[in-house]
């Protein structure tokens, strides 16, 4: 007869048997962990702390096709608190901006193009029409223009123009008559989106192909669309003042300098396209460049802001007054370039602020043009992948999913959401709502009240 064991005796026989392992001849191994080749730890990497906002309302956009032609990308607009979004019914409907509730639905078979103007939504068909809605959703008009591969639409005083490569279209912005059409018969040409008006002359901006492709200036009548002039190796207007166009020439491997450098701004009358003067804005490289990568193209780069008159010369960039030129003439301000190597130039001054973006980061910086001072503005967890600018508040929506809100003037957050996707698009804003585009959706969220 098998006499039974204490139960306290059998519990510990089974723990033990459990604790020592026992090979196949019977004996016991020690099992000991792997240690790593290297462990190192980082206690500074970047961490955003802000209070954590959540969507009041979403909404689907379209799909965007990846055979769409290129331009064609516009699937929400934000104006006077009312959403105007292209649905995946192919539909345009308006949304109340606070609540989401859907206003209005509007066509069929629309195309991801249309902007806003003063009350109206002008936007394409798939089969090439132009149509107008009013912001309350009434049709009022369509015009067949036959531009089913157009890249922008845009209103420039009483006319709508179209572009699509190197056709150009006008249309009443009132009626929808089709004023005129303008084609480039030249092959050399290839049309750009940049357009504008003045003194009855519309100005477009065009690729000039050749030996050297480069940009270049075409000028329409804007009552008939005849031609007028072109000109190669031209940059987009400057300014128009008193009949003469300024533009910025390409001097690129053409009549360029490696060190003693410039920058010309050629003058053309408006009407005939002849050249009336040139000016020359000069400086001097330390060392010969010629052939050297710079990664942001910044020196030589130029731009006007009213009557500042930008320009990045190697180390320093400088300010003329653009509407007070002589040869001679000397920078009225001078700063020495805290740049980083990745930091390319927007074109734009913003509160006192020069404005760049970091082509490896994505972030926004701003070198304060009172103090010379290099603040970044977005620096979060993660590379940016979209950064708007609205007020003092820079958005920022970073490859992890996380969007941030970042005061501007301070460099503190504000808040943050926590989207679920990596993919955005440029935010939208009106009154206190704003609009995160991420994945072919909408996010809305309402601000705090300390954003105005």
């Amino acid at each position: 007869m098998i006499q039974s064991l204490p139960k306290k005796i059998v519990t510990c026989l089974a723990i033990g048997s459990i604790l020592i392992p026992v090979t196949n001849s019977g004996s016991t191994s020690v099992i000991s962990a792997e240690k790593a080749v290297v462990s190192l730890s980082n206690t500074y990497y970047s961490e955003v702390t802000a209070p954590i906002l959540k969507p009041v309302w979403s909404a689907q956009l379209a799909i965007l096709k990846k055979d769409r032609i290129t331009g064609q990308d516009i699937t929400a607009l934000a104006e006077n608190g009312k959403i105007f979004a292209l649905q995946r019914n192919e539909k345009l409907t308006a949304m109340n901006a606070a609540t989401g509730k859907k206003l209005w639905e509007f066509g069929s078979g629309l195309a991801p193009l249309f902007t806003y103007n003063n009350g109206f939504i002008y936007g394409l068909t798939q089969s090439g029409s132009l149509y107008a809605v009013s912001e309350a959703g009434k049709k009022a008009w369509s015009a067949s223009i036959t531009l089913p591969k157009a890249t922008n639409i845009q209103r420039l005083g009483s006319t709508i123009y179209v572009t699509q490569e190197e056709q150009l279209a006008a249309v009443d912005a009132v009626t929808g008559k089709i004023k005129w059409k303008a084609v480039e018969k030249s092959n050399n040409f290839t049309g750009l989106s940049d357009l504008m008006e003045t003194d009855g002359v519309v100005i477009r901006s065009y690729l000039s192909q050749g030996a050297l492709t480069t940009a270049g200036l075409a000028a329409y009548d804007s009552l008939t669309g005849k031609k007028l002039w072109d000109q190669t190796r031209q940059w987009m207007p400057l300014a128009v003042k008193d009949g003469l166009l300024y533009s910025i020439t390409n001097t690129f491997m053409m009549d360029d300098d490696p060190v003693n450098r410039k920058v010309k701004v050629s003058v053309f009358n408006i009407k005939t396209g002849e050249l009336k003067g040139e000016r020359l804005y000069k400086w001097t490289d330390t060392e010969n460049k010629d052939g050297v990568y710079t990664y942001n193209g910044m020196n030589g780069n130029a731009f006007l802001d009213g009557k500042d008159f930008y320009i990045f010369q190697g180390s320093k960039f400088v300010k003329y007054d653009f509407w007070n030129y002589s040869a001679e003439g000397k920078p009225v301000q001078t700063w020495t370039s805290m740049v980083k190597e990745k930091d390319s130039p927007l074109n734009q001054v913003y509160q006192q602020r020069m404005l760049f973006q970091n082509q490896d980061k994505g972030t926004l910086s701003a070198l304060k043009l009172g103090t010379g001072q290099l603040v970044d503005l977005n620096i979060g967890e993660n590379p940016v992948v979209q950064t708007d600018l609205f007020g003092n508040v820079v958005y920022s929506g970073q490859s992890d999913g996380l969007f941030h809100a970042y005061d501007m003037l301070t460099l503190k957050p504000i808040f943050t959401v926590n989207t679920g996707s990596r993919n955005f698009a440029p935010s939208l804003k009106t009154g206190g709502m704003l609009m995160i585009r991420t994945d072919n959706k909408l996010l809305a969220i309402k601000l705090p009240a300390s954003i105005k």
